[in-house]
């Protein structure tokens, strides 16, 4: 089987070997420790046989706090600072480090952290003063309107004259203005103030009687459609009416402080924002001074998640007076030689034994080279239970084959095969990069075979070039059939596959179920499903084939059995007898399930038809500008463009309806899930990886 089997692990050591035995299990990584639960011994501490768990949850957080801080200034180096990286460096794996490396650098940590800490307090100075910049723009802006008033906002007046400084909530103008004033006179309404005693906007306003607005000085700072800036001088006798007036139309007050001129402040703010800009700038310019230690940030970042992950380790053990006990998930495969190195080197009992039945055992999976690279399909979807079967090796088959039908163009496979093994030989990704280039890979040969079967190299670039630039009828046939002219038999060809895909999904399911003891229920559930499915595959053969037995009445009569046998047998877990028979009835219902999920499969075909045209048509644009110089580059560019947007689009959608078809239609025939990821302890940093030394 590919789910490898586990052994549970139980480690009795001295307390003095706790650090070493756990720094040696990490870099092991075969080992999940499991938190050991509370006992009755656990709770007695006072007792010399007490366990304890340690209290590293102080250790754990001053590492998170470093972690932030180292982490956030490589962020803030990437930012301001950033190497220049090659396009491809991102598919990279990890540095290697050997562990004396590891000891000699691990010994510059604090200097690291040091610049670490000045890095922080630039990338602070450039967020605060960026926090000026932004404080400060908005006090201009409120204070641009002002620019033109040419005494302070808090003027108040002198001994016998009273100023009042603010802002309406509309556009006024001199006379307009002091006809809302007016208004505001209960004596006298607006409507009937005469024009003829409408003081000059130019010169102050006087009028003769009570019922008129006192004389005021009004002068218009500065005005927009939504508000108007304005400065009113009136008698000091006069101040409460006229404030008391300009209040009821809105008048609002600038918070200004100072008893500067709005032009004077104005001067200073932009003096402000330009002093920011530059203390911004000399802060980056100081961090390009630290863009080369990013390789010393990450190695620290790794060191202390290390650390991180130890003391979370030791945390999860039971310490005695002298002892600690450590309990997990190892492989079988491990148990040995893990064995061996720990009896080797240290004071220490190891015991290995079976899993329970209800115990919840991690899963990991093993499986060969062109197994593997799918596993991360089903990890996406779930990992298989203890009484599940692992899916991979009967999917791995199908998803490439189907991935390659789907994209059905060999050139296109040429090129995918070419780019993922050069990814993989030159740049050696790991993790998820890895399994993803070698997945690729896989599928582009299976896109090269079914391109080949289908005849299509770039769609019919050969055709195009061959006609166009030399005057030749050169093509490359399909090996097989081609899809554009024939889209009925790869109609046919994508169903036919579904069905055996279907069916395979059945069989697992069989399988499973037999192999658990389950054989009469797979036998009726299952099987008889197959005595149906043969039934009409020989009415459809019929259709086709030309035999001396009439192939027709004999799938009717098969098909007929199997479906008798389904109404008879699939409501027997119902305890009435017409319970049964209704249920036995409605099973028949699932047939229409079957067909649509084999109709599903045309996308097979829809999917490799698409690929082939669309190549074919970039193919004759570019051949547009027929044949010369110009034509050959106006081709090249066509060419080099659309076939581009070609295979990202189409790759894409390969992978989207190839992983959907696994998803749906076969695992739902056989597959349950629910399994727990196998997570080892071990060294799981982000730049570098340790090998021993020699």
């Amino acid at each position: 089987m590919a789910i490898v089997k586990m052994k549970h692990i139980e480690v009795i050591a001295l307390q003095s070997d706790a650090k070493a035995i756990i720094e040696f299990l990490q870099r092991s990584g075969v080992v999940e420790i499991n938190q050991h639960p509370e006992t009755d011994r656990t709770k007695d501490a006072g007792s010399d046989d007490s366990l304890i768990h340690l209290h590293t949850h102080t250790s754990i957080s001053y590492f998170d706090k470093v972690l932030l801080l180292v982490n956030t200034s490589l962020a803030v180096l990437h930012e301001y600072a950033p190497l220049k990286k090659n396009l491809l460096s991102g598919f990279a794996g990890r540095r290697e480090l050997s562990l004396s490396e590891f000891s000699e650098r691990s010994h510059k940590v604090e200097e690291t952290l040091r610049k670490a800490r000045e890095i922080s307090a630039l990338s602070q100075k450039i967020t605060t003063a960026q926090g000026v910049i932004s404080h400060t723009r908005s006090q201009l802006a409120a204070m641009l309107p002002w620019e033109n008033l040419d005494i302070p906002m808090q003027f108040a007046g002198t001994a016998h004259s009273a100023a009042i400084i603010g802002s309406l909530p509309a556009l006024y103008t001199k006379d307009t203005l002091l006809a809302a004033l007016q208004s505001c006179l209960p004596e006298t309404p607006a409507s009937e103030i005469p024009a003829s005693e409408t003081p000059s906007p130019e010169t102050p306003a006087f009028a003769d009687g009570q019922s008129e607005f006192p004389p005021v000085f009004i002068e218009i700072v500065s005005f927009s459609r939504e508000i108007t800036c304005v400065a009113v001088i009136c008698h000091k006798s006069d101040e409460s009416v006229v404030r008391s007036s300009l209040r009821r139309i809105g008048l609002s007050i600038p918070s200004d402080p100072t008893y500067h001129a709005p032009a004077v402040r104005i001067t200073r703010f932009r003096q402000k924002i330009d002093d920011s800009y530059k203390e911004i700038a000399d802060a980056v310019k100081q961090l390009a001074g630290y863009a080369h230690d990013c390789d010393s940030l990450e190695f620290i970042s790794d060191y202390f998640l290390m650390r991180k992950d130890k003391y979370e380790a030791l945390g999860m053990l039971l310490f005695s007076r002298r002892t600690f006990i450590l309990e997990g998930y190892i492989p079988e495969r491990d148990t040995a030689s893990l064995e061996k190195v720990l009896i080797t080197n240290f004071d220490v009992s190891v015991h290995f034994e079976d899993t329970k039945e209800d115990d919840d055992v991690p899963v990991l999976l093993q499986n060969n080279p062109l197994v593997s690279p799918v596993e991360d399909i089903v990890k996406s979807y779930s990992l298989p239970s203890r009484s599940d079967l692992d899916p991979n090796p009967a999917m791995a088959f199908f998803y490439y084959l189907f991935f390659g039908m789907m994209l059905s163009d060999a050139g296109y496979g040429v090129l995918m095969v070419i780019g993922t093994a050069a990814i993989l030989y030159f740049l050696k990704p790991e993790g998820s990069m890895k399994v993803n280039m070698q997945k690729f890979f896989l599928c582009g040969l299976s896109t090269v075979f079914w391109g080949a079967l289908f005849g299509s190299w770039f769609g019919n670039v050969v055709y195009v070039v061959s006609t166009t630039f030399f005057g030749m009828n050169i093509s490359l046939a399909p090996l097989w059939f081609d899809p554009v002219t024939n889209p009925l038999k790869l109609l046919i060809l994508s169903l036919i596959l579904g069905f055996i895909h279907i069916m395979t999904g059945l069989a697992l399911r069989f399988y499973n179920m037999w192999r658990h003891g389950e054989k009469i229920d797979a036998v009726l559930d299952i099987g008889l499903w197959w005595v149906v499915f043969a039934g009409l595959g020989l009415v459809i053969g019929s259709m086709v084939i030309t035999a001396t037995i009439p192939l027709q009445s004999i799938g009717l009569y098969i098909a007929a059995a199997g479906g008798i046998g389904l109404v008879l047998t699939q409501g027997r877990s119902s305890k009435s007898i017409p319970g049964k028979i209704l249920g036995g009835v409605a099973s028949l219902y699932s047939i229409t399930g079957y067909f649509s999920d084999i109709l599903s499969y045309s996308r097979l075909m829809a999917l490799g038809l698409v690929t082939g045209i669309i190549a074919t048509v970039v193919n004759t644009i570019g051949s547009i500008a027929g044949g010369g110089v110009v034509g050959a580059l106006g081709f090249i560019v066509v060419f080099l463009f659309g076939h581009t947007i070609n295979i990202g689009i189409n790759v894409l959608g390969a992978y989207v309806h190839v992983n959907r078809l696994q998803y749906v239609e076969f695992f739902s025939k056989f597959y349950e899930g629910g399994g727990k990821a196998f997570k080892p302890f071990g060294i799981n940093t982000k730049s570098y990886k340790f090998k021993e030394d020699k």
